[in-house]
């Protein structure tokens, strides 16, 4: 690999501000574009592993990638790269289809953080609909909503910003949540950005609908999910014997509170 191939491939581990898929997307980029050996493949799988392997989306991609790297074939691991990045764009583009039948007379929605596979739906979908608007919730800790309200704008979407603790003020105005997923559990709860479950709560108790758009190898055979406290300094660099500053970047968000889980 390439001198500077260790820091390429430490940006994209510890990347907090884009999505699973976004990363995914990058990860097969720095494979395909800096594999040398198989030696140095397999160690920046097994790296990949430590750090994002509780993206299911991720660790599929890993763990394919892997029997790749076992026939010993640079063609294949090649191939497996190229093909990978157009299988993408065909699964965004069946999601836009089976997302149509319910987001077509959809106007108005809310959602946060920062999806590539919700940006990619979106997109087609104001392409068709110029009266699309999105809520955008600026998603602390990281504030990675800020990005997905960028390239919003630059596919000319109408974008409203909003803060977290602002969601409860437009759910009656907005036609429907639609969420991203990093995972879909086995029991078809599903896994996203904190901030997710309060807005399938409200959407439930307000009567609008909830939607989960996302690609099938998020699917998981997990039955349960692991929190993991992140940087407390992230929310407050403040320090007491009195307090205690707790990060989450992800929840759980019940079957029941989910209208539909669109997918590919």
């Amino acid at each position: 690999m390439r001198s500077n191939a260790s820091k390429d491939l430490n940006k994209i581990l510890n990347d907090k501000t884009s999505g699973s898929t976004e990363i995914v997307l990058k990860l097969n980029d720095y494979f395909h574009n800096h594999t040398g050996n198989l030696k140095e493949i397999t160690s920046s799988i097994k790296k990949a592993k430590e750090k994002l392997s509780h993206f299911a989306v991720i660790n599929n991609y890993l763990n394919n990638l892997q029997k790749m790297v076992l026939t010993k074939d640079f063609k294949n691991i090649s191939n497996f790269t190229t093909e990978f990045k157009i299988e993408i764009e065909k699964k965004y583009q069946r999601l836009f289809k089976n997302s149509r039948k319910y987001l077509s007379d959809v106007n108005y929605i809310l959602t946060l953080s920062n999806s590539t596979t919700l940006l990619e739906v979106f997109k087609r979908l104001g392409k068709n609909n110029k009266r699309l608007r999105i809520v955008v919730a600026e998603s602390r800790p990281k504030n990675e909503g800020r990005l997905f309200a960028q390239a919003l704008i630059k596919s000319n979407i109408k974008v409203e910003f909003i803060t977290d603790a602002m969601i409860s003020l437009y759910i009656s105005k907005i036609d429907a949540v639609v969420l991203g997923a990093d995972a879909i559990l086995r029991n078809g709860n599903a896994i996203n950005k904190t901030g997710s479950k309060a807005a399938a709560l409200l959407c439930k108790n307000y009567n609008k609908p909830c939607y989960v758009i996302t690609t099938q190898d998020k699917f998981t055979s997990k039955n349960k999910f692991k929190q993991m406290k992140q940087n407390p300094d992230e929310v407050w660099k403040f320090k007491g014997h009195d307090i205690t500053v707790i990060n989450y970047y992800f929840e759980e968000v019940e079957k029941q509170l989910i209208t539909k889980i669109i997918t590919d």
